[in-house]
């Protein structure tokens, strides 16, 4: 599986530069690279003292040339956006997510020369930002757009299916630990962005934002190479919480019995464990290993 990665946008004088101020005695003229690298910080920052070592052109100023390549950029940056969350796009709208994502530009500038990262911060941004924090359903779909990107992305690993407990026999299944794949994670939300979420990408109109009596719990991961995401119930996910905690596949089952009928918390049990096998959730299992209490 593959996905083009898309680099940040570089910026670099090409024209209309000009060296800087004659070297004083003892000091070193900056090379070219010198003067590539201040000038995508000036670009970053809005350091307008890289106009110093610019010049006009004939048809406009320094300052004119300046604001096209710091306008250019932050537009890059825009577009870098719109395409890792487009479905918060669709929410806003055009005006108001190009407003979001400006005000986000300009807290959270570049770090990296990849602009496929440069939105991680997102969701915590509109969840700290008091304009956006107001609206929290914006901070949990960011999220869950985020979330699968990252399930996309994730490392390559084995997946585990039901053929590979063959090699357990029964009466070891209560000392299994699982591991989850490395694309799964589980994200609570407060608010139904994950209904919204859901008309969005059928494209239809979503229902207004509320916030929801108890956390709505989703499970992210990857399938056939496909990101995904589907709603828990609490006990599913109280069982891939502490299955991720590397609970026994038998304290798991005394778990589940606190939940519902005791009597059949093996049969709920089994049946989610048979659900994250045939979804590819899981990476491997393992016999737990017992520690002798004797001295």
């Amino acid at each position: 599986m593959t996905r083009q990665k898309s680099s940040s946008p570089q910026c670099s004088p090409r024209c209309g530069t000009k060296p800087a101020p004659g070297p004083r005695r003892g000091s070193v003229e900056p090379g070219l690279a010198a003067l590539q690298e201040s000038f995508q910080q000036a670009i970053l920052t809005g350091d307008q003292s890289i106009l110093d070592t610019l010049l006009d052109s004939s048809r406009t100023t320094r300052h004119t040339l300046f604001d096209v390549y710091r306008n250019g950029y932050t537009g890059r940056l825009v577009d870098v956006l719109r395409t890792e969350f487009p479905l918060v796009h669709v929410y806003c709208g055009d005006e108001e997510f190009d407003a979001l994502a400006r005000a986000y530009i300009a807290a959270c500038p570049s770090k990296t020369p990849n602009a496929r990262w440069f939105g991680v911060r997102l969701p915590a941004f509109l969840a700290a930002v008091e304009t956006y924090a107001e609206h929290p359903v914006l901070a949990e779909l960011a999220s869950i757009e985020k979330a699968l990107s990252e399930a996309f992305d994730a490392e390559d690993a084995p997946t585990l299916c039901l053929g590979g407990l063959a090699r357990f026999p029964p009466e070891a299944w209560g000392n299994l630990v699982f591991s989850p794949h490395p694309a799964a994670k589980r994200l609570d939300l407060s608010t139904n962005a994950f209904t919204i979420w859901q008309a969005l990408s059928a494209e239809e109109t979503p229902p207004a934002p509320e916030t929801l009596p108890s956390t709505r719990r989703l499970l992210v991961w990857r399938q056939d190479g496909m990101a995904t995401v589907r709603a828990l119930g609490d006990e599913e996910a109280m069982m891939w919480t502490e299955a991720g905690r590397g609970r026994t596949f038998g304290a798991l089952c005394e778990m589940i019995a606190t939940f519902d009928v005791p009597q059949t918390a093996a049969l709920r049990a089994a049946g989610y464990l048979q659900c994250w096998l045939n979804t590819q959730a899981l990476t491997s299992a393992n016999l737990a290993l017992l520690t002798s209490l004797a001295p």
